[in-house]
């Protein structure tokens, strides 16, 4: 089989063989054709222009307007959250799978489905949609050479027979994104689109996104898909590929990068779910300065706090990829825990841009923010340590919506897979109102604390004549507290 994704590597056997020298491990890449795609597509905007329309509480925590979960489209009247445990159907694959208006052979993730997805501000805009990476979509080849060339990361860890690299063939977008099938080299950047709502995969298409660069010049996206935020629970980012800049930061001469997009209507308008059901996005417009991850990296824009709840809900979606990638939630990793904090990138946060982030990394990136009893602050660094903050205690598990948990075969180093979406979770145990006490999640990004990169980034090994994406800057989010509220839309067709 061949290999349609450049970050495909095969790793040395961890597994039991199954005969013939088969291992779980290779009957999977069999089966799924290249697991790790998220750690190619996952790139990252680094603006954060647009912002959810919030309204502030005196205790410094964020509130949404008045959404609530949100029935499906055309069951609006039915105030009723879908169950966790409602069974998930299989995504169709084949001509008309993704809807009426899909092209005649879509790729697969792209259909209606909602479970549970969260919603990050009252209205629906465009949180960010930031130039991510440059040149690395539709290599003739993922050799050593090509990679350098195009200006790719490109790395051989100890435990794998096969390089991890940044980039990918034409074969391999043509694959899982919905545009003009085209074999020939191009050579694309990519960008993810961040989104309040979530979107219905069917309305999906390249000719939905507008661009004007920084030049002047207005373009449309070549490719437009869901992967990697294919799970029912994610669906509000788009990643699109196209050429969209170069690798000039803001304020060189000849940099070239988005400044603005606009959602126009393409015959089959983009189409998101919403606290009342059904809405267009034909109209929505961003604007964003230096945003480019040449000039600035990967950073939040947004966190939400909620209850974990008896069952993970919305969890998969995708056959193809749930047998590499699931259980990643807190009750395959933690038992459970209270609490889920969820944090929205603006696009891919690995520790080198190739290589996977772990569930044990809590410490080394992130730090919570929470108020004690006399006003203070309590910073949250350290996993299972009990900290006293006003209304009781509260502890980190650690991080979840990764890969799956260590052991049977899944090793937390340079090879472990992991989703790489827009979404990562903090999971949290202790009391309800200390829970309330939580104002921001941090990534320091400097001292003790390593910076994460999106899929443009160095790797562990660097090409030195090669101008890579930015590391992420100090970030401090606001946290939106949904206990009361879930915030959450569902949508089961």
């Amino acid at each position: 089989m061949p290999t349609l994704f450049a970050t495909f590597r095969k790793v040395k056997p961890l597994y039991p063989k199954l005969g013939n020298g088969v291992t779980f491990r290779t009957m999977f890449h069999r089966i799924a054709l290249c697991i790790s795609i998220s750690l190619l597509i996952a790139a990252c905007g680094s603006d954060k222009t647009g912002e959810p329309m919030f309204e502030e509480s005196g205790d410094d925590q964020l509130v949404l307007g008045s959404a609530s979960e949100s029935p499906a489209a055309d069951d609006a009247g039915d105030g009723e959250e879908v169950a966790a445990d409602i069974p998930r159907p299989s995504i169709p694959v084949g001509p008309g799978a993704a809807g009426p208006d899909a092209d005649e052979t879509p790729p697969a993730f792209l259909d209606d489905r909602i479970i549970g997805a969260d919603l990050w501000g009252a209205e629906l805009a465009i949180l960010s949609a930031g130039m991510g990476f440059d040149g690395v979509i539709g290599l003739p080849n993922t050799d050593i050479e090509t990679v350098r060339a195009a200006g790719g990361s490109y790395y051989l860890p100890a435990c794998a027979d096969n390089p991890i690299v940044s980039g990918a063939t034409a074969a391999g977008i043509n694959a899982f994104y919905r545009g003009t099938p085209d074999d020939s080299t191009d050579y694309d950047d990519g960008l993810p689109v961040v989104f309040t709502w979530p979107v219905l995969g069917s309305t999906v298409h390249p000719e939905d996104f507008l661009f004007t660069l920084t030049n002047g010049d207005q373009v449309v996206p070549n490719f437009a898909g869901l992967v990697p935020n294919w799970e029912l629970n994610e669906r509000n980012t788009v990643v699109v590929f196209g050429d969209f800049g170069n690798r000039g930061a803001p304020g060189e001469a000849d940099a070239i990068y988005p400044a603005k997009l606009e959602i126009v209507d393409d015959g089959t308008p983009l189409r998101f779910l919403g606290p009342d059901g059904e809405a267009s996005g034909v109209g929505l417009t961003w604007e964003g300065v230096g945003a480019t991850g040449y000039g600035t990296g990967p950073q939040l824009v947004g966190a939400k706090l909620n209850y974990v709840g008896d069952a993970p809900a919305g969890e998969g979606g995708a056959p193809l990829f749930e047998q590499g990638l699931l259980p990643n939630d807190e009750f395959a990793l933690y038992g459970g825990g209270n609490f889920r904090l969820r944090m929205l990138t603006s696009g891919g946060f690995t520790p080198t841009g190739i290589t996977g982030l772990t569930p044990d990394a809590y410490e080394r990136h992130f730090r919570i923010h929470a108020t004690a009893e006399d006003g203070s602050t309590v910073l949250l660094s350290e996993i299972g340590v009990d900290y006293e903050v006003a209304g009781g205690t509260l502890r980190v598990l650690g991080l979840a919506d990764l890969g799956q948990p260590l052991g049977d075969g899944v090793v937390y180093n340079d090879c472990y897979t992991e989703d790489v979406d827009n979404q990562i979770d903090i999971i949290l145990e202790g009391d309800d109102a200390a829970a309330r006490s939580i104002t921001h999640v941090e990534v320091p990004s400097s001292g003790d604390y390593r910076p994460l990169f999106n899929p443009g980034g160095p790797g562990p090994e660097p090409f030195p004549e090669v101008r890579y994406t930015e590391p992420s800057p100090h970030d401090l989010e606001p946290v939106i507290i949904a206990l009361d509220d879930p915030l959450r839309v569902s949508n089961v067709p």
